[in-house]
């Protein structure tokens, strides 16, 4: 939408001048009348074109501030309408800004809130728009979009915390990577060229290290490339998602992180699950939600086949006992309970609030064995790198160093 400057007198014939963003220029010229201004200049400006500003791209935390401010506006009695045309003049983020006026006009063209989202929110995760549908259909937007974003907040969160705990594991992991790689690059050559040719009485260590920064430092340039083509090729080909399917399964499958992503998962589900029978859904609805945002393909089809049990006539807590075998049977009782007493989406909200906050902690003590664990892995490889140089030079020098 295009910008116009003007300048105008106001009652008292004082001066008055500004900017203001409208469709034309003579709804601009409408819109300063309507402030009782009486406009003397109006020009629309010309735009601006940065060839260094890129867009700015959004972010979870984003969408979760986002979708809350559209919950609080709906709860305050705003109308949906009023409430996204408040939201496109935010300048909290302009993708939002501009995703909140084309939602406004879908609305206004007859579509759902929930298609709409879908459209010009591509990155919310599966069960927003769902819960959006949902809460047009009970009448209860406010709620179960501020349900819905607090989901997401929650997600954030654990989100910030993993990153928090992994960036200095991380950063000790790429300083000692450089070391390493410098040293095979400038300092185990320089002991090569002392040593020479003979080399029978170099012991295995010295061989191997001195044997690998040769091989480093002859083939630097293809090791270069390989190395960029495995960088670009990871950062390539794990955007798809059958390859994220792929890394997904091969995670789920190891002993330590695996039983973490099937709790973090099952966590999901049942808090999703629970917020959608807390709005309004039947279960087989809420059921369908749950297995929406899933990240296991796994569970899915289990979830998927204990749904169709239910659909038959079965007890939730019978066919999730048969099919997952992933909950523990105190689970299993807790869903018993929720479904005898009436109170199902009030048991599986407990669940998954449980549930994640055992997750939290036990990626709290994986993250805190990354650090030592990184740490001692460089220290390895450089005391292997140092020990192969020393006993290279003490037995050149036919010198015992014990």
């Amino acid at each position: 939408m295009p910008n116009f400057k003007f300048k105008a007198l106001d009652r008292n014939a004082a001066k008055v001048s500004g900017v203001i963003e409208a469709d034309d220029e003579a709804t601009a010229y409408r819109r300063i009348e309507d402030r009782q201004l009486e406009v003397f200049y109006l020009k629309q400006q010309a735009k601006q074109i940065d060839l260094f500003k890129f867009p700015r791209r959004i972010l979870g935390k984003d969408l979760a501030r986002y979708i809350t401010q559209l919950a609080t506006l709906l709860g305050a009695g705003v109308t949906l309408l009023d409430a996204l045309d408040s939201l496109s003049r935010s300048k909290g983020h302009p993708g939002l800004a501009d995703a909140s006026k084309n939602i406004r006009k879908d609305l206004r063209s007859g579509k759902k809130l929930s298609l709409a989202m879908e459209t010009h929110l591509p990155t919310l995760p599966a069960y927003v728009p769902r819960l959006a549908e949902l809460g047009e259909m009970t009448g209860q937007s406010a709620k179960a979009l501020m349900d819905a974003a607090e989901r997401l907040e929650h997600e954030q969160t654990t989100q910030s915390e993993i990153r928090t705990a992994l960036s200095y594991p991380i950063f000790l992991a790429v300083v000692g990577s450089l070391i390493v790689f410098l040293l095979f690059i400038f300092v185990v050559p320089r002991f090569e060229t002392l040593i020479g040719d003979n080399r029978d009485n170099l012991p295995a260590i010295s061989k191997l290290v001195i044997g690998a920064g040769s091989a480093l430092t002859s083939n630097l340039p293809l090791v270069l490339v390989i190395v960029g083509g495995l960088f670009a090729g990871g950062l390539f080909f794990g955007r798809k998602s059958s390859v994220q399917a792929w890394v997904r399964s091969a995670l789920e499958r190891m002993r330590v992180i695996g039983p973490v992503l099937i709790q973090s998962d099952l966590g999901s589900w049942a808090r999703t699950t629970g917020i959608a029978l807390d709005n309004g859904a039947d279960l087989l609805s809420a059921l369908r939600l749950g297995e929406a945002g899933l990240s296991s393909a796994r569970l899915r089809s289990g979830l998927r086949t204990a749904r169709s049990g239910i659909r038959a006539g079965r007890n939730i807590e019978e066919v999730l006992a048969e099919n997952i075998p992933d909950f523990d049977p105190l689970t299993i009782d807790l869903l018993r309970t929720g479904r005898t007493s009436g109170k199902l989406a009030k048991m599986l909200l407990f669940i998954g609030k449980t549930q994640e906050k055992e997750t939290r902690e036990l990626l709290k003590r994986l993250t805190s064995l990354a650090e030592p664990m990184a740490i001692l892995l460089i220290s390895m490889i450089i005391g292997t790198i140092v020990i192969g140089i020393v006993l290279a030079m003490t037995s050149l020098y036919n010198f015992d160093i014990l």
